[in-house]
Formats: C-alpha cells, structure tokens, sequence
C-alpha cells in the first residue's frame, strides 16, 4: 500500500519555508536577502516618514527594498513543482535550473541596494 501524501500546500507558511524554501539553493538565497532586505527596507520607510536622514533616499527605495523579496518569492514558487512534487524537486529540476533560479534570486535580492548605492554615489 502506498504510503499517505501530505498536501504541501495546506502546510503553514512558517513549516513551507522551513522545509521547502530552506531545503533549496535558491531559497537560502531568498530567505537571506528576505532577512536583510525587508527590515531595511522598514527602515527607509520610517525614516521617510519621520525624520528623512538623507535626500538620496526616496520612496522608491521602500519600495524596492520591500517589494523585491515578494517578487522573489512568487520567482520561487514559479520554479518550484507543484505541492504534489516537491519531494522529487531534485529529480525535476535540473542543476542548471537551479543555477539560473539561485542567479535570478541575486539579482532580485541585490537590485535595491544597487539602485541605493547608486543614489548616492550621484
């Protein structure tokens, strides 16, 4: 008889990037940029708020410091089979797959403090 199949998809997100997103390449690469970024990203928005430190800073760095780890994510769960495959994601996905996803993360984790460093550097 064949064993029962936990439905990834009814996981909490809490248990899902646990055991899915940190378990791949690019999801350690998501979930670090996630970390630094967004809370970074809080801080420009706070300070733009209520005392803004710097007239490099705008809102679109907030927003890009917020809004990238979101559309890395959704990159994420783009690449990623389907709930009922993710136990044979290594099987699925090719490792020149999960090279372009782990360089398409850096990009997206990296493209706002490239546009902020930017903004100061002029």
């Amino acid at each position: 008889m064949s064993e029962p199949f936990e439905d990834v998809s009814r996981w909490p997100v809490s248990r899902y990037f646990r055991e899915v997103v940190a378990a791949q390449p690019d999801g350690r690469v998501l979930l670090f940029f996630g970390r630094s970024n967004i809370p970074v990203g809080v801080l420009i928005l706070l300070s733009l708020l209520f005392a803004p430190l710097s007239e490099n800073l705008a809102v679109i760095h907030a927003v890009l410091f917020l809004g990238m780890p979101l559309l890395g994510f959704v990159w994420f769960l783009k690449d990623m089979p389907s709930p009922t495959l993710t136990a044979f994601e290594s099987v699925i996905r090719e490792p020149w797959q999960r090279m372009v996803s782990v360089a398409l993360q850096l990009f997206v984790g990296l493209l706002p403090w490239v546009v902020l460093v930017d903004a100061f550097v002029r």
